[in-house]
């Protein structure tokens, strides 16, 4: 749906703002990279660093990629720079679950047309729910033949390239083994040969069986790992901000191997440091920003404004395994106190590239 007072826009003013904000033709340097998502998508996005990740990338490859996504259809679009543009593609029902997605891709709708027409790569996922609540061996079979009948659309764009994500895993308590099995079995189906073989413009990201505890035949197999569960009191199956700073750079390196032809490799490493926040946020005085480091590894922490200039330089230097607190006084690279407001903070470890905000609040 579009906001509620949509009806109050005349269409000209409309037209105006789609020619202003919308991308436009790819450059020979770059591709168009689209993301639907709901909620999980949107924390991998944001709390993960993606885009932050997606400069590093270009930056070592001389490309210029650019990464647009919409969530709910009231969230709507936010363009290349993170910016919610405050409209949506009016995503049929609002429905990213297996049977919307089908609806969106086999029917004739404004916002697959949309989406075809100005994206280059085109990644989409269902959330944890319903979509894992899988019942029964019929429903798992319902869900492939939406697949197949998906899959014969997007084979009528070769010139576009879509990248198949999997569902994330639902919580053991939200759960049970047989519908977690299921729910395996469904993510193994997407990326196996079956599905993707002889269809070169298909790609896969199996974001399930990165958040998932492995299929090791315990209690809490296939459910979210417990280190990726959030410690909030209530029971929230959003991963948590570790998982999002973890698989948001597998992410961006999937859709670039997707725009540049290739494949992604599988992750058979993580990434060795992981940002874990920062506390207190908001501050005053000065806060910590957390990190993990599973290696030894030279590291840089930097504070940037909201326009991109680099604030402070914070650590420029090999850190060795284990937790550190990496502290910023509030303070600029001369020594004078920042101004109140949001900052970024940006940790690059190798290809690796990770960022969050923080609020100094005086």
């Amino acid at each position: 749906m579009f906001p509620k007072n949509f009806a109050l826009r005349t269409i000209a003013v409309l037209a105006l703002a789609l020619l202003t904000v919308l991308p436009q033709a790819a450059s020979a340097a770059g591709k168009r990279l689209f993301m639907l998502h709901h909620s999980t998508g949107r924390y991998i996005l944001e709390y993960g660093g993606a885009r932050a990740r997606l400069d590093a990338v270009n930056a070592a490859l001389g490309t210029d990629h650019r990464l647009w996504d919409h969530d709910y259809n009231y969230i709507g679009l936010s363009d290349a720079d993170g910016s919610k543009q405050g409209y949506d593609f009016g995503v049929p029902d609002d429905n990213t679950d297996p049977e919307g997605l089908h609806t969106l891709w086999t029917t004739a709708n404004a916002a697959r047309d949309s989406i075809l027409s100005r994206f280059d790569v085109i990644a989409f996922k269902s959330c944890y729910e319903p979509t894992n609540f899988i019942y029964t061996d019929a429903q798992l079979e319902q869900y492939k033949t939406w697949y197949l009948e998906i899959r014969d659309v997007l084979d009528q764009h070769p010139d576009k390239t879509f990248l198949i994500m999997t569902p994330p895993p639902l919580l053991p308590e939200l759960t049970d083994t047989v519908k977690a099995d299921r729910a395996r079995a469904y993510a193994k189906w997407l990326g196996s040969d079956e599905f993707l073989a002889g269809h070169p413009n298909l790609r896969f990201f199996d974001l399930f069986d990165l958040l998932a505890t492995p299929d090791d035949g315990s209690a809490t197999r296939n459910t979210l790992r417990p280190e990726y569960t959030r410690d909030s009191g209530v029971i929230d199956n959003h991963p948590n901000d570790l998982a999002c700073q973890t698989i948001a750079p597998l992410l961006v390196d999937a859709l670039v191997a997707a725009a540049e032809g290739g494949v992604a490799a599988a992750p058979d490493a993580l990434p060795a440091v992981r940002v874990l926040g920062n506390r207190p946020n908001p501050f005053n005085p000065s806060t910590a920003i957390l990190l993990a480091v599973d290696e030894p590894t030279e590291v840089q922490v930097q504070v940037f404004d909201l326009r991109g200039r680099l604030v402070r330089t914070l650590v420029d230097a090999p850190l060795a395994a284990g937790p550190h607190a990496v502290r910023w006084d509030g303070r600029t690279a001369d020594g004078q106190a920042a101004a109140s407001g949001v900052y970024l903070y940006r940790v690059h470890a190798g290809t690796t590239a990770l960022s969050g905000r923080m609020t100094l609040a005086k």
